[in-house]
């Protein structure tokens, strides 16, 4: 027997190697300031609380910037500019700068009053823009003693979004209606240095980011991409050489499709045992983190908590564990973290998706162009909720130093008394926003020293497609995966 084996082992062949990912240090700091103690929370307070912290930590920003460009002897048609501390001390024929919140007053803007009149609250939203084609909508300018009406050709050619903290540069036009001329947006926020790569190994090292799944057992399209996407990771669907180099995937959210109006409670738990079996398949080969998104069983108001552990099968109890925390990472949505010593910052697309209903008509147009050329910010004509337009707005939340501007005005959050959290206190290296129609990235520059990496991440549920990003020297790449 034993000379048997031993014939049978020397004809066949050898085993193949084993291949190793990177380990790649993924880390949220002593700190995440999205996350919110369950025995903490207070839902009592008003939201005005919000607002006033975000104006007193934006306008002394701002005022920075506005000081800069506006004052030592700045006038306008041969009259000195001055500082007005309110915006209800602006007079007449007098130039004149503030510093205040932009406010929206729009047609079809959300209105909880007429949702829970109309016995719609809690429904799909289903507009794709608040504005009004007819011009109705108006935009003012608020602070803690009033509002100005915000008029001129300046209007229509900026994004004024509410929530966002400016200072205006005009003059009074009419009574309560300010002539917008110019704009300041906060000063410069810190960025930490990039680490140094130099001396480590010149392979490259990636994460991968992946976003609507939108898990459901009625769609075989679904199902099928799903179970793909979980035989590319393990290697067993390509020979790319970039797959051994994966060392954790990201899921930016929407990864069960969920409705908590339908009601089937037996949908739902499918759906998630489904989910379970793939993260329970792809954790033997690669680390994985899982922020909660709009569609997902979660708080609907931000930053949303962590998926709870007990919507997830048993055979994922161990990856619980404290010790496994780096295999399997349950966050929150947005979430900060370190990766290899780069800023990352992520959210499951909420905010661009909202964001974007203020600024573009209803109707709809193909986008045009590759998801990769660069992005020309003065461009005037852009296709309607086109991949340009997404990436100009994640830039411009980099700029407002606000990544969240319409909360609590249109998108829920959670009634904090002495912060918000949304407002940027360093920029970070890396922006990716899950859940948007396509892929792209872009490469901006804050105030010609700062780069900070836009990623947009598409659905995957109708997509197939996955990003890449190299860790080495942060260019971005996608895969597709086809039916």
């Amino acid at each position: 027997m034993d000379n048997l084996l031993q014939k049978f082992n020397e004809s066949r062949e050898d085993d193949p190697v084993p291949i190793s990912r990177p380990s790649v240090n993924e880390t949220s700091g002593s700190k995440n300031r999205f996350e919110l103690a369950y025995d903490a929370r207070d839902y009592s307070a008003q939201f005005y609380h919000i607002y006033q912290n975000r104006l007193n930590v934006l306008r002394e920003r701002v005022e920075t910037e506005c000081q800069k460009k506006w004052d030592h002897g700045f006038k306008l048609n041969g009259k000195a500019v001055v500082k007005k501390q309110k915006v209800l001390d602006i007079q007449g024929n007098e130039p004149c700068w503030c510093v205040g919140t932009i406010y929206c007053e729009m047609k079809y803007k959300p209105n909880i009053l007429e949702d829970v009149i109309h016995d719609t609250f809690g429904a799909p939203e289903l507009v794709k823009s608040y504005t009004d084609p007819e011009g109705s909508d108006e935009i003012m300018l608020e602070d803690e003693s009033g509002r100005v009406l915000l008029v001129g050709d300046f209007i229509g050619t900026t994004p004024l979004i509410s929530g966002m903290v400016v200072g205006l540069l005009g003059m009074e036009a009419d009574a309560g209606s300010f002539q917008v001329l110019d704009i300041c947006y906060p000063s410069p926020i810190p960025q930490r240095s990039l680490p140094d790569i130099k001396s480590e190994s010149d392979e490259a090292e990636y994460v991968a980011f992946v976003s609507g799944l939108n898990v459901n057992t009625t769609s075989p399209d679904r199902v099928l991409k799903l179970k793909l996407l979980q035989e590319y990771l393990m290697g067993d669907l390509s020979t790319d050489s970039k797959l051994s180099k994966i060392g954790r995937l990201i899921i930016c959210g929407n990864s069960i499709d969920f409705n908590l109006r339908d009601r089937n409670v037996e949908k739902t738990i499918k759906c998630l045992e489904d989910f379970g079996d793939f993260l329970a398949n792809t954790l033997q080969t690669i680390p994985i983190g899982i922020m909660p998104g709009a569609t997902d069983p979660s708080d609907k108001t931000l930053p949303q908590q962590p998926l709870n552990k007990a919507l997830f099968k048993e055979s994922l109890r161990p990856y619980f564990d404290r010790v496994n925390s780096e295999i399997l990472n349950l966050v929150t949505n947005p979430y900060n973290f370190t990766l290899n010593g780069l800023e990352v910052l992520v959210t499951s697309g909420q905010n661009i998706d909202d964001i974007i209903k203020y600024i573009v008509p209803s109707q709809e147009k193909e986008s045009s162009g590759s998801p990769d050329e660069d992005v020309d910010m003065d461009a005037k004509e852009l296709p309607v909720d086109s991949l340009e337009h997404r990436l100009d707005l994640m830039e411009c939340t980099m700029r407002w130093q606000n990544i969240i501007p319409t909360a609590p005005d249109t998108l829920g959050c959670y009634p904090y008394k002495t912060d918000d959290p949304f407002i940027l206190e360093e920029w970070p290296h890396i922006y990716a926003v899950g859940n948007q129609p396509q892929y792209g990235s872009k490469d901006i520059e804050m105030y010609g020293k700062t780069n900070i990496k836009l990623i947009s991440v598409p659905t995957f549920s109708t997509t197939g497609q996955i990003v890449l990003l190299n860790l080495k020297d942060m260019t971005t790449s996608v895969v597709d995966i086809e039916l």
